[in-house]
């Protein structure tokens, strides 16, 4: 038997953290691949691969309500960056200084 994800409804994104609404009325906050991987690239054990991320300062994207949302309930970013709705709801938090870095 399958698991069924709440699909994203609606998703904002600033400085590269992506706050979702999904369809059971929850708002949760993720991290951008980006940022993701930019943050991945300093550890010893993930940052195989990333650290060309490195060279490359971290910047501030602003897409506002630019994000597409699929039919399925992906999210689309700049036209190529997916995420999934497992994606979304497996590695988002309810709060967003548990992806913000700030404790």
């Amino acid at each position: 038997m399958s698991t069924v994800y709440p699909k994203a409804v609606k998703v904002w994104m600033a400085a590269n953290l992506l706050q979702i609404e999904f369809e059971n009325g929850q708002t949760r906050f993720m991290r951008t691949h980006y940022i993701d991987d930019y943050v991945s690239a300093w550890s010893p054990k993930k940052g195989r691969g990333k650290r060309l991320n490195l060279w490359i300062a971290p910047t501030w994207e602003w897409l506002g309500a630019n994000a597409r949302i699929e039919k399925d309930g992906t999210v689309v970013l700049f036209a190529k960056d997916s995420y999934t709705p497992q994606e979304l709801w497996e590695n988002s938090q309810s709060e967003i200084n548990l992806v913000s870095g700030v404790k």
